[in-house]
């Protein structure tokens, strides 16, 4: 299909290739809706795709024998998921559920491989995405431990703000309050007051999953405090 082969060719992993290697993968590729809370794929689980999000956002995230979640990440469209699947062979090492509804390319492991078997520059960019994973879990790691509630909820909201059509800078955290909980590490109690505390200070408005902010310099501030 024209749009799997175009969707392909915007992957960073396969930029640099031929045409002929692009059609080869769109032409074993297929599409793959998901409903929101629908499950991709859950820890432990065997699998061998590699896929490419084409709409829709999708949570990568780890959660205890107690049922307890942390999110790992929020994967947006453009970007690409199960690439340690790909590389290992081993069982995935987080489960994968969708914020809403989701399309998804998936390609098959096995011509992943032969193209990086190949294709040095397809591997370089493989080699890059993993090491920007690991700063990105570095850096989160490093706010647990160093910053407090308040301070990682100020990092979220700036990270994931955009100017509106009104003017407003506005955060669409595009889940629900437990749900930026699990991203935070933290209980919705915890959370709520935290929210509370910046709605206090003038700092924030709360409309549901949609926060504005009203005063970003003094978030960031607070942030790098």
């Amino acid at each position: 299909m024209p749009e799997l082969a175009a969707d392909v060719a915007r992957v960073t992993l396969f930029a640099g290739l031929a045409e002929n290697q692009l059609a080869t993968l769109a032409d074993a590729a297929h599409s793959r809706r998901l409903a929101r809370g629908q499950i991709l794929f859950s820890e432990g689980e065997p699998s061998d795709y590699l896929f490419l999000v084409r709409s829709g956002r999708l949570r990568v995230f780890l959660a205890s024998p107690r049922g307890e979640e942390l999110t790992l990440a929020v994967v947006d469209p453009g970007q690409t998921l199960g690439e340690l699947s790909v590389l290992d062979r081993q069982p995935r090492s987080a489960s994968v559920d969708a914020l809403e509804a989701t399309e998804l390319v998936a390609i098959a492991g096995d011509d992943v491989r032969a193209l990086l078997e190949t294709n040095p520059q397809a591997l370089r960019s493989v080699a890059l995405g993993l090491a920007a994973s690991m700063r990105r879990l570095n850096g989160t790691a490093a706010d647990l431990v160093f910053l407090d509630l308040p301070r990682r909820l100020a990092k979220l909201l700036l990270a994931e703000s955009n100017l509106g059509a009104d003017g407003t800078i506005k955060s669409q955290l595009g889940m629900s309050q437990s749900g930026v909980a699990a991203r935070l590490g933290v209980t919705r109690q915890s959370l709520n007051r935290a929210l509370s505390g910046l709605a206090q200070r003038g700092w924030i408005t709360v409309a549901g999953t949609l926060v504005q902010l009203d005063d970003v310099p003094a978030l960031m501030r607070f942030a790098d405090s």
